[in-house]
């Protein structure tokens, strides 16, 4: 045991006095820690800008917060939409603080472009990769609308952008896809009800409609099959929402006299009664959205007793809150985000915005006599358009590039009655029908 010792210690002197390796011994015989950068914070300003052909670009400023106990960071890497990387000179004399860089950010392509940042020391350790997305939106004039489809049979209620294809679902089951959104193909639906909604759900599109029935079709519009129809119930679909496991469906039941929510999470194979909400009997959802977390649905009036509309929210699809946004009546018929707020809109030109879907305010609009029926937004324009309250006025729409705070007004086309909107390949696509009541689809788009 003793010789063990002895042998040991020998060992240990011998490696304490190493001269070679002296410099990283930290008295404890252990190497020296190392102190790898941390971004801590991160933010583009601006984060979108408008397309420009050829080589445009534009100058966008990083703020990058960061910690390095070490005070060692040398350079920010950048990898830019293109995969090419910039290298950029940093210095920081304090263990934590912000600097900013100037970066050109390339214009020339319509979309969300992910643009990867990290930091590297004067030893080579580098910081965990930051990504962060730079949208690029077409700039789209919204008082110039071309009728691209007229004189349909039906009615079109609504649109959706599956990010190939525009899908456009109406009444008698109409179905109309378009991979520009400006010629069109009427595809078989494989029923003759209403469909009132539709949503990209993933790679699925879902559409429903009147009678409980809802669709489903894994090639963007062309074909379907009916996953759910119960027809002569008196129970009508009029909205859905998803995420990626779960569809939430919402309707009315006249035959009860409520409303109801249901959930899927096996695309539509079977569906669970989740509950109504307070007051019931008298609200029905007219719009649902996924978006931040949770679901959202505005509700519009079937008991004209009921004097205060509602917003009904759910952050899992199975429990909801009710939460009155205003004491007035007013029925809201569309809700968006916008990539910072949710936006409601209704009758008598009002709309509201939240940013949490719990606390709500009224944004002050032009007009007073128009019913906003259908929204969309494009990463930096906010578009909504609708019907009109008055016989005598052409319907309104309105859009704003600063969160409501002004707005811009346009007429897509006479009476037309835009009841879906959506934004995609570089355009605003809306569909309704050519004049109240007329029965007529029709679909315009702005370029």
């Amino acid at each position: 045991m003793r010789k063990y010792f002895f042998f040991l210690a020998f060992i240990l002197v011998a490696c304490v006095n190493n001269g070679d390796d002296g410099s990283t011994d930290t008295g404890g015989g252990l190497p020296a820690a190392t102190h790898v950068p941390e971004i801590t914070g991160f933010a583009l300003s601006p984060d979108t800008a408008t397309y420009m052909d050829g080589d445009g670009t534009i100058v966008v400023t990083a703020e990058v917060s960061v910690r390095d106990t070490g005070l060692d960071i040398q350079t920010l890497w950048v990898r830019m939409p293109d995969g090419t990387t910039v290298e950029l000179g940093v210095s920081l004399a304090t263990e934590t603080g912000t600097f900013t860089k100037d970066i050109p950010m390339p214009t020339n392509q319509i979309g969300a472009l992910s643009v990867e940042f990290w930091l590297k020391d004067a030893a080579g350790g580098s910081s965990d990769p930051v990504t962060v997305p730079f949208h690029v939106v077409a700039d789209v004039q919204v008082n110039d609308w071309t009728n691209r489809v007229s004189g349909l049979p039906y009615a079109l209620n609504d649109v959706v952008w599956d990010g190939s294809f525009f899908i456009a679902v109406g009444n008698g089951g109409l179905v109309l896809t378009s991979a520009d959104g400006i010629d069109w193909a009427e595809r078989e639906s494989a029923t003759d009800a209403n469909l009132n909604a539709v949503a990209a759900c993933g790679p699925d599109i879902m559409a429903v409609g009147d009678g409980y029935v809802v669709l489903l079709s894994t090639e963007h519009g062309d074909t379907w099959v009916t996953k759910v129809s119960a027809s002569g119930s008196y129970s009508n679909v009029l909205a859905i929402a998803c995420n990626s496991t779960q569809v939430v469906i919402g309707g009315f039941s006249y035959g009860l006299a409520a409303p109801f929510i249901n959930i899927s999470e096996d695309r539509g194979d079977t569906w669970h009664y989740v509950g109504t909400w307070h007051p019931a009997k008298v609200a029905a959802p007219a719009d649902l959205i996924y978006s931040n977390g949770l679901f959202i649905t505005v509700t519009t009036r079937v008991d004209p007793g009921l004097n205060e509309p509602w917003i009904v929210l759910s952050p899992d699809g199975w429990s909801w809150n009710s939460i009155p946004v205003l004491d007035w009546p007013v029925d809201f018929y569309t809700i968006i985000h916008d990539g910072n707020r949710f936006i409601i809109a209704g009758e008598n030109s009002t709309v509201l915005a939240s940013f949490d879907g719990f606390n709500w305010t009224e944004l002050q609009t032009p007009g007073a006599d128009v019913i906003y029926l259908s929204a969309a937004w494009n990463g930096s324009k906010l578009v909504l358009a609708g019907g009109s309250d008055s016989p005598s006025e052409p319907p309104l729409g309105i859009a704003s590039i600063d969160s409501g705070v002004t707005w811009e007004v346009f007429n897509i086309d006479g009476n037309y009655e835009s009841r879906g909107m959506t934004f995609g390949n570089g355009h605003f696509v809306s569909v309704g029908q050519s004049a109240p009541l007329s029965g007529e689809g029709a679909i315009y788009t702005a370029e």
